[in-house]
């Protein structure tokens, strides 16, 4: 069946069938146990750097914020990670390996209407973590978070940046144990510039801006002035747009039925 095949049979396809298509992949992923990790690790994380920020007076590196202040975008950014690079991928490589997705093509079904069903289910349980990390933290260890339209907004361009590249996993790996091969090879790396360990403002250099404009540096950046009602910088958000189109079309172009 050729690309242009199934594009002029799926403009036939009624609205109720992505309906019923997203119905599926969501039944599918609350099988698999990362999603629900990736729920959890958000209060692991807090508990975590509330502790540091109770041991370690002061500011970090004279940003005028404390540990706990700091790493609320770093570990919001850690759990979009974590369930992209995850849970996403072994959904798809699962149905793979199973001969659920070959089925699937010889249907009007194309591409990317799999890839954005998977796409919105998980932004919906990251929009929950987003939730948990946002109100646990400002209730709980009195983050001085401010939640607001400008916030909602680059949190949304965040998710959808860090799932994009998660898509690209989930739209290659052969198999689940593939999938987790290449999803660990990004992970570390993604935490690392991310700021998990060590924030780039500490670091300096070029290697901070490396890490401000990495796709897990971008995000963060962009949250952590967010998070604060603080617009970000231009670039930041440009970066992060850049690599959700970027990330989208590579997926859809190299997505594997079989």
């Amino acid at each position: 069946m050729t690309s242009d095949t199934v594009t002029r049979r799926s403009r036939r396809l009624p609205r109720s069938a992505f309906t019923e298509l997203f119905k599926v992949q969501a039944r599918l992923s609350l099988r698999e146990r990362y999603i629900y990790v990736g729920i959890v690790l958000p209060f692991g994380l807090l508990v975590v750097f509330w502790g540091i920020s109770e041991n370690v007076s002061g500011t970090v590196a004279g940003t005028g914020l404390t540990v706990l202040d700091l790493w609320i975008p770093t570990i919001l950014v850690t759990c979009y990670i974590t369930l992209a690079l995850l849970n996403l991928p072994q959904t798809f490589a699962r149905d793979r390996e199973i001969g659920w997705l070959r089925r699937v093509s010889t249907t009007p079904v194309p591409p990317l209407w799999l890839l954005t069903a998977q796409l919105l289910l998980n932004l919906i349980v990251a929009g929950i973590v987003t939730a948990v990390v946002v109100v646990v933290g400002a209730a709980l260890f009195g983050a001085p978070l401010s939640v607001g339209i400008l916030f909602v907004g680059v949190a949304i361009l965040a998710i959808a940046e860090v799932y994009s590249l998660g898509l690209i996993v989930a739209a290659i790996a052969p198999s689940q144990q593939g999938g987790v091969y290449i999803a660990g090879g990004l992970f570390y790396p993604l935490l690392f510039l991310s700021g998990l360990w060590i924030q780039p403002v500490q670091v300096g250099g070029a290697l901070e801006q490396i890490m401000w404009y990495s796709p897990a540096g971008a995000p963060t950046r962009a949250l952590l002035y967010s998070v604060f009602n603080v617009a970000p910088p231009y670039a930041t958000l440009v970066t992060m747009g850049v690599y959700t189109v970027i990330f989208v079309l590579v997926a859809v172009r190299y997505f594997r039925w079989e």
